[in-house]
């Protein structure tokens, strides 16, 4: 007979057998007592790797499908595109290899924060930043498919809330985008969505902050509410194949919304929307806490208005790849802006040094032979002609991760665009920037 029973953290495992004299009768027992402690840790043990390798062969599927699908039709629309004799057919053809790239290119961006996260190796900037001009951001890369879902959108920020604080807006941004981003993918047409932002509490300059993202869309089950946060799981797996995506963008948000000392949950009911919640903490900004938010309201402004301000302006691109110099110009024709091109660093120190005030702007790429980005920013922030002066210089590189950024800081650049690059980042950019120049 065999039994088990625990004490002080300890399992034991009896076993108890019956002993027999020479006659073969019964002659009394024998109880042998085993420490099973850590043989119930390694059979738990195993257990959870097997249920973690299967979730991560799961998720390597879907991984596989969200990647495929997008290329599939990336390659079937340029053959399509090619081969049509008319101008709707090759527009419609672009239109749909444009929305599948937008769409890869998220899920690389997904799996990459992932693979840093799986290795701890997911690390927070600290720079001084505008709160409401980043929820401005978070909204703006959202509004077009509010608009075209024809949303009821509010915004409601605490008034009461500094304006500027230390932390990393880039990973706070990408929190909101990506909870909204779900709201708008799991409400149906003519719904609501909002973002409402308050201040927690204040205490010796750190300050916690609140962040709720409601919408009418389908909801979720209460059974689920815990799963969707978890590393490789998603929730239903009919909802997902219906509405699409990797599953990764809540659970690389947790770990963000963690490394900034806050906690993400969500309250919601099947077929009666959701609201995500997050809190985090980040330090007031002393040295600024004086200002008023740089943002404003957005104005109605027409293309025509944003490429007036920069009939004259000179911009310098440093790029080595051809093509990538092309990309950009070709881009940007009709803009009035008047676009110089260096193929190194070395073309790009030359064409300021020989003309400190030519350029108005300067993008400029990490690497590129002879002398790369950084170097380059370094000796044309040093230029004495430069150092005196309003110059932007913004990176413009298939180097995204956090520590690229920060070395683009580091050595004097003013901001970041990475590849491959979005028209309408580079425009408000353009627009940021010269703007101050005028």
């Amino acid at each position: 007979m065999r039994t088990f029973f625990s004490h002080e953290n300890t399992s034991y495992q009896i076993d108890t057998k019956l002993l027999k004299d020479l006659k073969g009768e019964d002659a009394g027992y024998i109880e042998i007592i085993q420490d099973v402690t850590q043989i119930e840790s390694m059979m738990k043990h195993q257990a959870e790797m097997e249920a973690a390798s299967k979730a991560k062969s799961s998720f390597l599927a879907a991984m596989s499908h969200e990647m495929r699908t997008p290329m599939n039709s990336i390659i079937g629309m340029s053959t399509i595109g090619k081969n049509a004799g008319d101008l709707e057919g090759k527009n419609n053809a672009l239109d749909k290899i444009i929305e599948s790239s937008t769409y890869l290119l998220g899920v690389i961006n997904d799996v990459l924060d992932m693979s840093k996260i799986e290795s701890n190796k997911l690390e927070l900037a600290n720079v001084s930043f505008d709160l409401n001009a980043s929820i401005n951001k978070a909204v703006s890369l959202i509004q077009f498919s509010i608009d075209e879902k024809r949303f009821k959108f509010s915004l409601k920020l605490d008034d009461t809330m500094p304006c500027y604080f230390i932390g990393d807006d880039q990973r706070l941004t990408q929190v909101i985008t990506n909870l909204l981003a779900n709201a708008v993918k799991f409400t149906p047409d003519e719904g609501s969505i909002s973002l409402s932002v308050s201040l927690i509490q204040e205490k010796d300059g750190i300050c916690e902050l609140r962040f709720e993202v409601a919408d009418t869309g389908i909801g979720i089950s209460p059974k689920y509410h815990e799963k969707i946060f978890d590393s490789f799981e998603q929730a239903e797996k009919g909802t997902t194949r219906k509405y699409g995506g990797t599953g990764l963008g809540l659970v690389i948000s947790k770990s963000i919304i963690e490394l900034m000392g806050g906690r993400i949950w969500v309250e919601s009911k099947l077929g009666k929307g959701s609201q995500f919640i997050f809190t985090v903490k980040l330090s007031r900004d002393l040295q600024k806490s004086h200002l008023q938010s740089d943002f404003k309201d957005k104005e109605e402004v027409s293309i025509e208005d944003i490429y007036n301000n920069f009939k004259g302006k000179r911009v310098l691109l440093a790029e080595d790849i051809e093509i990538n110099r092309e990309i950009l110009v070709t881009l940007l024709d009709g803009t009035g802006l008047i676009i110089d091109t260096a193929e190194n660093g070395v073309e790009a120190v030359e064409m300021v040094r020989a003309d400190p005030d030519k350029y108005h702007l300067i993008f400029m790429d990490m690497q590129m032979p002879v002398m790369d980005g950084l170097e380059a920013t370094r000796q044309i922030r040093a230029l004495p002609a430069v150092c005196d002066r309003m110059l932007p210089i913004i990176a413009m590189t298939a180097n995204v991760f956090q520590d690229d950024i920060a070395k683009c800081r580091a050595a004097g650049m003013d901001d970041h665009i990475g590849k491959p690059i979005n028209l309408s980042n580079v425009l408000g950019k353009l627009s940021y920037y010269l703007s101050m120049q005028s």
